[in-house]
């Protein structure tokens, strides 16, 4: 029935449209496990448990901690074997992740499905896998491609906010938004990525971008893409150029700033006036238009280089940060929200673009897994690092200062990142 049901979608669109729709709702699925989605519902677990905001962001960490170890082997299972049964799989353990939270009795039993439900999710479901389909299937098309898969994870955390914070004004628990969002993956991801989910246009007999020839890409006034995949690199080879290490160094320092951001948007907000409603609502906008901004940034590759697009969206996410320090008011909340979303959220489809052009596609999961592993450590430090802060200066003038300090510094790291020799053996 499978194979059917692929021949019967395959004759009406390019499939690779249908992998990375279903790509793309793994990426909206996983969401409930973000820091953004954490940060919105952390005041209900503390009132409701007792347990301290460090407490809670440890478990973040932790969740973390295990996403970047399997995300590594993610990435070069998705190289070899393709995402089907991967993700299936992955999608299953998430499920059973959100379940435990939402019936964890004590600390210890929430970490433990935060890090099975962390690891599925960033490890495997909204991470290298994602972005592996869509440089996998798309060449020419590539950055729409990337920005849609990397704008599910902000989208899905504003729709997990936003009806996170419906329900519980309706009378649910914070528990019971995770045992919904449990059901959901498993009734809806799972059979998804077992009928759909293919290893590559070639298996299908098809070509990257379903035959697009380089006279349309002309006619429609975009730039050719440039790519490596003449001339594959491997693994060992891409860690030994200066440019992927500036790269991951950049990559790392802007996730951790994002991290950071939405994990304690809320709070901060609300320490300003905001109403807790209000505060939601704003980082539902800030998750919204961050989605938005990758598809944006990703388009805009089509027709600049990436590289410098990175450095501009960085060092104008420092500018925004500042100006978030100076809110006063709810309106002022809700503008600044929506503009930071658009700034902060380029880097995920930008890197990706980035890693792809310069190294190909040949071992691009393995690359970005294990570049994956290093950013999931990043955005479980910054929060860490930001709550520790915050105890010792009681300022989120401190964290935000922080914040942009970090954004400054990853663009410095994008700056020193130029493409590298063609690899020898």
């Amino acid at each position: 029935m499978s194979d059917r049901l692929v021949a019967r979608l395959g004759a009406h669109v390019y499939y690779g449209w249908v992998v990375l729709g279903v790509a793309t709702l793994g990426g909206v699925v996983s969401a409930g496990s973000s820091q953004m989605y954490m940060g919105s519902v952390l005041l209900a677990i503390t009132q409701d448990t007792g347990w301290t905001n460090t407490g809670i962001a440890g478990a973040l960490l932790a969740g973390t901690l295990i996403g970047g170890l399997v995300s590594p082997v993610a990435g070069a299972w998705v190289d070899r074997h393709g995402p089907r049964a991967l993700m299936g799989t992955a999608a299953v353990v998430m499920a059973a992740g959100f379940a435990l939270m939402g019936s964890s009795p004590t600390l210890a039993t929430f970490y433990c499905g935060y890090m099975l439900c962390r690891g599925a999710a960033q490890g495997v479901i909204g991470g290298a896998a994602q972005r592996a389909i869509a440089v996998h299937w798309f060449l020419h098309y590539r950055g729409r491609a990337m920005g849609i898969v990397s704008m599910s994870v902000p989208l899905g955390g504003a729709a997990a906010a936003f009806g996170g914070a419906y329900a519980m004004r309706s009378g649910w628990a914070w528990r019971d938004t995770f045992l919904a969002m449990g059901a959901i993956t498993l009734v809806v991801l799972v059979p998804l990525a077992l009928l759909l989910l293919r290893r590559s246009p070639e298996a299908l007999g098809l070509e990257q971008d379903g035959g697009l020839v380089e006279s349309r890409v002309a006619r429609a006034g975009r730039r050719p893409r440039p790519t490596a995949d003449e001339y594959p690199w491997t693994l060992p080879q891409a860690l030994r150029t200066w440019a992927l290490r500036f790269l991951m160094a950049a990559a790392v320092t802007a996730i951790a700033a994002n991290g950071t951001l939405v994990f304690y948007h809320v709070t901060y907000l609300t320490s300003r006036g905001v109403s807790q409603v209000q505060a939601v609502t704003a980082i539902s906008i800030l998750a919204l238009t961050g989605a938005l901004a990758n598809v944006v940034w990703g388009y805009l590759s089509e027709f600049f280089s990436e590289r410098r697009l990175a450095i501009v969206s960085q060092l104008l996410a420092a500018g925004g940060i500042l100006l978030m320090l100076r809110v006063d008011s709810a309106t002022g909340a809700l503008v600044l929200s929506a503009v930071l979303g658009l700034l902060v959220r380029g880097e995920g489809s930008l890197t990706g673009l980035i890693l792809s052009n310069y190294f190909g596609r040949f071992a691009f999961g393995r690359i970005a897994g294990l570049m994956a592993s290093f950013q999931l450590v990043g955005l479980g430090l910054g929060p860490v690092i930001a709550s520790a802060v915050y105890d010792i200066s009681h300022s989120y003038a401190a964290i935000y200062g922080l914040v942009a300090a970090g954004y400054v510094a990853s663009a410095g790291l994008y700056l020193l990142a130029r493409p590298p020799s063609r690899p020898t053996d």
